[in-house]
């Protein structure tokens, strides 16, 4: 079959899971649906296909829906995300070197693989940067993905679990536990002005990636809808297209899970224990902290503190009704951070203590 067929039975199966998952009420069911369903898939038959372009489209739609909610008083609020985005780049310093320190000392991973294999960025991004300084980019990836699949099967139940029992404190003005209010939001659709943003945020998404600038399809696309906003008022964006997104979003990471990730996880074991109970620990602790000594509710500053994919992050945030404008934000900046920042000082790190 050809690529086309084969990404259109994909999204199929990746749809069949995500819509029975949303049935039975699992949280973000959409996406951790369509994840497993692709995942299972990709196991049995190795064909699980996904198209790149598609992954941008899905970005700059991440990027509209994000505008969408961006209004002139949350651009004056952007000043008080300063202190948050100090103390968040601040922890995933000390999370790399927490994580690939134990990694160095408890498994046999070389020094540059441990390091970029917890660097909260992207998995190929990593992978190839790695690679550079002699680094497995295989274990690399997989370890890359690893961490993306513990955030999106364990953290939607968790911060769910913690929404229902109250154990996120409402902020200011909002009159469910955990969820900001969003001042402005209309209570229907206005179609005409949806279709103006998508057309603007399409344009800014494809400009900013043809500038090679890091997720630029996303990155063009909010900063295009958010002026669009602030000028022409919010706008809700359908729910209907939110599951598609989440349902798109899903597939993806299954794709990226093969027979050959999964005969690597023996191996990994160490390393994926390490991950699992370290990345749920940093995420709870990090986002009290960033909460206790910042404006930023605690709801936000969890889905800040989560190391998981910027487009992703969006959707969930939307999905749960958190404020998805200051998460894409949060998450953008960590991203320029890692891909500047993080070569350099692993390179210096590996050069001190190579093995």
């Amino acid at each position: 079959m050809d690529n086309l067929t084969m990404f259109l039975i994909t999204i199929a199966i990746g749809a069949t899971g995500g819509l029975i998952a949303r049935k039975l009420g699992i949280p973000s069911g959409a996406m951790v649906g369509s994840m497993f369903f692709v995942i299972i898939f990709n196991l049995i038959t190795e064909k699980a296909y996904f198209i790149p372009d598609v992954k941008t489209g899905l970005q700059i739609l991440s990027g509209a829906m994000t505008g969408c909610r961006v209004g002139r008083e949350d651009v004056e609020g952007l000043k008080k995300l300063v202190k948050p985005i100090i103390l968040l780049l601040s922890a995933f310093i000390l999370m790399n070197f927490t994580f690939g320190g134990l990694m160095i000392l408890f498994t046999d991973l070389d020094v540059p693989t441990a390091l970029f294999a917890t660097s909260p960025g992207g998995a190929s991004d990593m992978a190839l940067i790695g690679e550079e300084l002699g680094a497995n980019p295989a274990y690399i990836a997989l370890l890359q993905v690893l961490r993306l699949l513990i955030i999106f099967t364990c953290c939607p139940p968790l911060f769910k679990y913690l929404f229902r029992t109250g154990r996120m404190k409402k902020g200011e003005g909002t009159e469910d536990p955990g969820i900001p209010a969003q001042p402005g939001m209309p209570d229907k659709t206005n179609w005409t002005k949806l279709v103006l943003v998508f057309a603007v945020c399409t344009a800014a998404g494809l400009f900013f990636r043809w500038l090679g600038i890091t997720s630029g399809a996303m990155l063009g696309s909010m900063l295009a809808g958010a002026t669009f906003t602030v000028f022409m008022g919010k706008n809700r964006f359908p729910s209907q297209i939110r599951v598609c997104m989440s349902i798109l979003s899903g597939a993806f990471m299954g794709c990226r899970f093969s027979r050959a990730d999964l005969a690597n996880i023996d191996v990994l074991a160490i390393p994926i224990l390490i991950m699992l109970i370290g990345l749920i620990v940093f995420i709870l602790f990090n986002g009290f902290l960033v909460s206790k000594f910042t404006d930023l509710d605690y709801p936000t500053a969890l889905f800040a503190s989560t190391p998981g994919g910027m487009t992703e992050m969006a959707i969930l945030a939307e999905d749960m009704g958190v404020d998805s404008f200051k998460v894409s934000i949060l998450h953008t900046i960590r991203l320029f951070f890692v891909i500047a920042f993080f070569p350099t000082m692993n390179k210096l790190l590996c050069s001190l203590f190579i093995r």
